[in-house]
């Protein structure tokens, strides 16, 4: 890598978004060296007794019952008030309001946007205000508005909602007026609230009905639905990321939530909601910490992830790329009259960044850090963060002595993970001394060992000169091993191989080869772009993509002159049928004439896919001298292609780059593709160059400021 620290002559715009001049304001975390280490030593000897005084009461309850030891006083604040709330919600504002205004707001699929709104909050020139504009000056937000239905808790707030929104909700009350002032994080009012908007949540579910949840502190800056994960049954943002989606360590904060009507959310909402009887004075996203472990809900299944702060940012973690960012919200920040000051901040860094209508390369928002970061630093509190979670580790481990945990049942819990092993391919006799008889395993059996919970596999194709040693197939697998999120996934990558050479070769390397018929073809040699048997080999593909649809697996191809440097999964759109990466981006996931890369595809069987395949490779046929890319390009805006109606996006190169256009932030990449290439020798030298950056990298401590890569290099030779 030429360098990955940051270099102030970059060629991109550097756009600082701290203040109108283009320069950072420099942030103070504390003006005194030796007052901010009193501060740590005294936040971390406070942690310190905190958790070893509620360590030794839980040892301690395995001689008295921890139920017998809690004070007296541990009643639920939010049930005092249950039967007089649901009596009041059911009987004077019946659920048929409720049904009618989900019903005008909905999505096609019975999805809304909710919010909640007290006087204070939707008050002029308040955080409401702030919210709806920023729907209004986002980037393909607007839209969205008229799925946005306002919960209001007063009628003030019901009154100021009518001015300005469509859909506004008024769950009707006896302690409205206690609802309506500013209830500051933790007060009596602040946890009535929170539970209120919890019930009516469940409500929502239990009508059929998909939600995202979101404060209305909460700036939205980006149509976040292309962000979230697909098949999961409950998504939510966090104060702080750990890096990893699947984690329910990740610090949560439930004022961003996107869940799905089913049975098993409806379920878990219920349990939430009850689960506050038994933790007095906590609000939601403390019993959810206390609950999310509990056998009750692994035997659910309900399927969690955790959204990335670069997309969905705060002021407890800012999102460290305006480029991608989705929204932004003034959590860890306390006081109505803060949160407008900050919030307003950052709908003025927005403005900025729109009126620069281009990429930048540095984003510092222009908000301050929060109360605990201001006191102390991040580095510390990440370091405190460290300890608190190895302390509760040895709590759990005192717990277990008191009371054993039940073994979780696995096989309710969704990822990336394929079931047993399956018996060897080969059915092999002990009672005779005759070489052992064999049984070729069928390619569709190699596609079920290979495949994720939902079908899907990870193919590529391999030929003779790809599979030699020290060649591209050796640098493919390498970069699995060392990637960040992608050596699990080895297990779901399927080989198909163009020769019995790279069959031999395949085997000796990973567990998933399987050679396909290649006719009279000779798919062995280097095969050099856009010669005849280059088409050739090109064409197998697509015919073999099409038979693995027909199958039922969902497949994601990869060249394997391409470097896996991040799990790709969750940067996959969620609701396209055919996904693809391309040589230029330029800007819309959805644009049909972005400049189009095969190598790297993502594919959902059901009948438009297939018939797609199916068109595209009879299409051949009509332009016997182009290769599958090119033939792509003519038939796309083809009226029987509109008429299949399949769903296209095309994938950003931040995220999937390549020679032709590479990842602008190795922070974000996922896959580096050797295109724009022509010839092996300069595939090899230029890919160990990524890899030799990418080690470079994970040897630094702190994420990079600036990426410059060392490639393409031999590949910009004639």
């Amino acid at each position: 890598m030429k360098s990955i620290s940051t270099d102030s002559s970059s060629s991109f715009a550097s756009y600082a978004l701290a203040g109108h001049s283009g320069k950072a304001k420099p942030r103070s975390i504390g003006s005194d060296g030796s007052t901010r280490q009193r501060d740590v030593t005294r936040a971390v000897l406070l942690l310190l007794t905190t958790v070893a005084f509620s360590c030794l009461l839980v040892y301690k309850s395995k001689v008295t019952p921890l139920q017998v030891m809690l004070p007296q006083w541990t009643t639920d604040l939010y049930s005092q008030n249950k039967t007089s709330l649901t009596s009041i919600q059911h009987t004077k504002l019946s659920k048929s309001e409720l049904e009618r205004v989900l019903l005008n707001a909905a999505m096609e699929d019975k999805t809304v946007i909710i919010t909640a709104l007290n006087h204070a909050w939707a008050a002029p020139n308040s955080t409401f205000d702030l919210f709806l504009e920023s729907f209004r000056t986002g980037l393909g937000t607007e839209k969205l508005l008229k799925h946005l239905i306002a919960v209001c808790l007063d009628i003030k707030a019901y009154n100021r909602c009518l001015q300005v929104h469509a859909n506004c909700y008024f769950i009707n009350s006896t302690d409205s007026d206690e609802l309506s002032g500013r209830n500051n994080f933790m007060s009596p009012g602040y946890l009535k609230l929170i539970w209120r908007r919890m019930d009516l949540l469940k409500d929502v579910l239990g009508f059929g009905y998909n939600f995202l949840f979101t404060d209305a502190d909460i700036i939205w800056l980006r149509d976040p639905f292309p962000r979230f994960f697909p098949d999961v049954d409950f998504q939510m943002s966090c104060d702080i990321y750990n890096g990893k989606p699947s984690d329910k360590n990740n610090y949560v904060n439930s004022g961003f939530t996107y869940v799905k009507a089913n049975n098993r959310t409806l379920k878990f909402y219920e349990y939430w909601c009850d689960s506050s009887k038994r933790f007095a004075r906590k609000h939601d996203q403390d019993v959810f910490n206390f609950i999310k472990n509990e056998p009750f809900i692994v035997e659910l299944g309900i399927t969690m992830r955790f959204l990335d702060t670069v997309y969905f940012g705060g002021f407890c973690q800012p999102s460290t790329d305006i480029n991608v960012v989705n929204t932004m919200h003034s959590n860890c920040c306390v006081g109505l009259d803060n949160k407008v000051k900050n919030l307003k901040a950052v709908l003025e860094d927005w403005k900025q960044y729109l009126l620069v209508n281009t990429t930048v390369t540095d984003t510092k928002w222009n908000i301050p850090p929060s109360k605990l970061l201001d006191m102390i630093g991040q580095k510390e509190v990440t370091r405190i963060l460290i300890l608190f979670l190895g302390l509760t580790a040895s709590c759990l481990v005192l717990y277990k002595t008191a009371y054993p945990l039940q073994r979780l049942n696995v096989n309710n819990l969704s990822s990336l993970v394929t079931s047993p092993s399956p018996p060897s391919p080969y059915l092999n006799s002990s009672e005779t001394s005759q070489e052992p008889a064999k049984r070729k395993i069928s390619f569709k059996e190699i596609l079920e060992n290979a495949s994720t919970k939902n079908n899907t596999v990870i193919i590529t194709t391999l030929n003779q000169a790809w599979a030699e040693p020290n060649s591209l197939f050796d640098l493919f697998l390498e970069s699995f091993r060392i990637g960040q999120g992608t050596q699990q996934l080895l297990k779901h990558v399927v080989v198909v191989c163009l020769d019995g050479k790279a069959l031999e070769r395949c085997s000796q390397l990973h567990p998933n080869c399987y050679q396909i018929e290649t006719s009279e073809t000779d798919f062995s040699g280097e095969k050099v772009y856009n010669t005849p048997d280059y088409l050739k080999m090109m064409w197998r593909r697509i015919e073999l993509l099409t038979q693995v649809l027909e199958m039922g697996f969902n497949f994601i191809f990869t060249d394997a002159d391409i470097m896996w440097l991040r799990d790709p999964f969750p940067r996959l759109y969620p609701d396209g049928d055919f996904q693809m990466a391309c040589d230029r981006f330029f800007g819309n996931p959805f644009d049909s004439d972005n400049w189009v890369n095969g190598g790297f595809t993502y594919v959902i069987s059901n009948n438009r896919s297939i018939e797609f395949y199916k068109f595209w490779h009879q299409s051949r046929l009509h332009y016997p001298e182009l290769h599958d890319q090119d033939v792509f390009n003519r038939i796309k805006h083809l009226p029987y292609i509109t008429e299949i109606g399949i769903q296209m996006r095309f994938f950003d190169t931040v995220y999937f780059g390549g020679f032709c256009q590479t990842s602008r932030d190795i922070n974000l990449v996922c896959t580096m593709h050797a295109n724009c290439c022509i010839g092996l020798e300069k595939k090899l030298h230029d890919l160990n160059l990524v890899l030799d950056d990418w080690r470079k990298y994970l040897s630094l401590s702190e994420p990079v400021q600036n990426t410059t890569w060392s490639v393409p290099m031999k590949c910009l030779e004639d």
